[in-house]
């Protein structure tokens, strides 16, 4: 594989030159974040809302074995188009998600506050719009890893859907 100017292999350089476009909402694959800075971040929101006598839907979604499931062809066109720009989760849907959305590796967290039928429904299109996105880069759902984490007092309990199917409450 070829070096960059700074002589390092560019996957052991990418987080550091772009960092603007992993953003924070990704842990794990970046220096500095793991999945203990993922689990801080959603606490924080969760006690945030807590505190605040809000409820809070989680919806805990994960893809299918995602680096073997991503057509290399795909990747290597967007890699070579953009610099390494596009290839990320983080700049295609950078944003169009109303909810706060976290990463780690396959794991992908989306959650709000649900106290109105306005943020439910915001959590909808959120799923709607992460599943066009990976139809667009042919990646799937594992969808009996994909639960619903309800949270809170007066939390509705509402139902989501994942590809027409709804997704079990845990």
């Amino acid at each position: 594989m070829n070096t960059n100017d700074h002589g390092t292999d560019p996957p052991a350089n990418y987080a550091k030159e772009y960092k603007e476009v992993i953003q924070d909402s990704q842990h794990g694959f970046t220096k500095g974040e793991s999945c203990l800075t993922d689990l801080l971040a959603f606490y924080d929101e969760a006690a945030t809302l807590e505190d605040k006598g809000r409820a809070m839907d989680v919806i805990c979604v994960d893809f299918c074995k995602t680096i073997d499931t991503v057509p290399h062809n795909i990747l290597l066109s967007k890699l070579e188009r953009e610099g390494f720009n596009d290839c990320s989760m983080n700049e295609e849907l950078a944003g169009c998600i109303e909810c706060t959305l976290s990463k780690f590796a396959d794991d992908t967290k989306l959650s709000g506050a649900v106290d109105t039928p306005e943020a439910q429904d915001a959590i909808q299109r959120d799923l709607d719009k992460l599943e066009k996105w990976a139809r667009v880069n042919l990646m799937k759902f594992n969808k009996s890893k994909c639960k619903v984490l309800h949270m809170g007092q007066g939390n509705p309990w509402d139902q989501y859907r994942l590809e027409d199917d709804r997704i079990e409450s845990s």
